[in-house]
Order: C-alpha cells, then structure tokens, then sequence
C-alpha cells in the first residue's frame, strides 16, 4: 500500500519541479527594480514645447533578447507640427519607436530628443502628460467615457474632456450615446 502511493506520488515530482522553477522566474520578476522609475520626481520639465522629436542613432535591443536588436543607429527627426505615419510589418519596431518616446524602454545607445533636449533629462511624469497615445487596439474602463477620459488627465474640466473628444473625431457619436459621456 505505501508503494503505491509513493508511485503514484513520485509521477508528479516533475510537475512540482517545473512548477517551483517557474514560481522562482515570477518571484525575479517580482524583485525586479525596473531602471526607470515611473514615480521619481527626478528631471526637468520644459517651459514651452514646440514638439520636435528626433532619435539620433539610436540602437535597441528588448532586455529579454539581447542578442535581437530592434534598431541599429535608427535616426529619425519630426518636425514639430509636422505628421507622420510609421509604417512596416508586424516586429519591424514602429511600437517601439513609441515606447521609446514614451520612455518605457531607453536605448542602449543614442538618443531620443524633445525639442533639443535628452527625454533622461525630463521628469518622467510631465514627459507623458505632454504626449496621447491612442493605439490601434484601444482599451476602455469599464467606467464611463468621461472617467475614461479623465485617465490621460485627472484635473481636466469639461471643456477640455469635449475638446479631447473632438480631437479624436469621437464627440458626436458620444453625443448621440443614451448616456453621452
């Protein structure tokens, strides 16, 4: 009788190691301190933003594939007031070009410029205040749209909350809405 359980307890030992294993790569994942810190206070803030943005040589690499790089010596400069579209295949990096920007990731090398000045040198907070970002697969909260609008900016009034939606041609359908906004 003890020989059987102890097979048929022995005929899991590997789940249990393969599931220990996985449970130590979350915990490093958990420990992880990430390189930039999203609540630092740290860095300037620009007293006018014309909009001009510019990678200068930049090279990357994702910290999960180092041996991959996205970008080798990538330049690119916008403008400001100027638009412009990134087009390519799936994995060609046009996500990553707006990580970048949004400074989720820095670069291994290069740099990523806001009129002139090294986004490193910003306070991270007031950089993303000053960018929207609406990806092509948009989330909203299940909240309404006026909470999910005054998620890219807490304080705004409610002309401004109208104002983004105009922006985003989105206005007049949530106007006709049962609830609008």
């Amino acid at each position: 009788m003890i020989c059987r359980a102890l097979g048929r307890g022995l005929s899991n030992v590997k789940y249990f190691s393969e599931a220990t294993a996985a449970a130590e790569r979350i915990m490093e994942m958990i420990r992880r301190v990430p390189k930039i810190d999203s609540e630092s206070d740290a860095g300037v803030e620009l007293d006018n933003v014309a909009g001009e943005l510019e990678l200068r040589n930049v090279t990357f690499c994702y910290p999960s594939r180092p041996q991959s790089p996205i970008f080798t010596n990538l330049s690119l400069r916008v403008p400001a007031g100027h638009t412009v579209a990134l087009v390519g295949v799936s994995g060609s990096g046009k996500s990553t070009v707006i990580a970048l920007l949004e400074r989720f990731h820095d670069p291994s090398a290069g740099e990523v410029m806001l009129d002139g000045v090294d986004i490193r040198r910003l306070r991270l907070k007031w950089l993303r205040a000053q960018m929207g970002h609406v990806s092509q697969e948009p989330a909203l909260f299940a909240t309404t749209i006026r909470q999910n609008i005054l998620f890219g900016k807490e304080d705004a009034m409610e002309e401004e909350i109208v104002a983004a939606a105009k922006a985003a041609n989105a206005h007049d359908f949530i106007s006709q809405l049962p609830q609008g906004y």
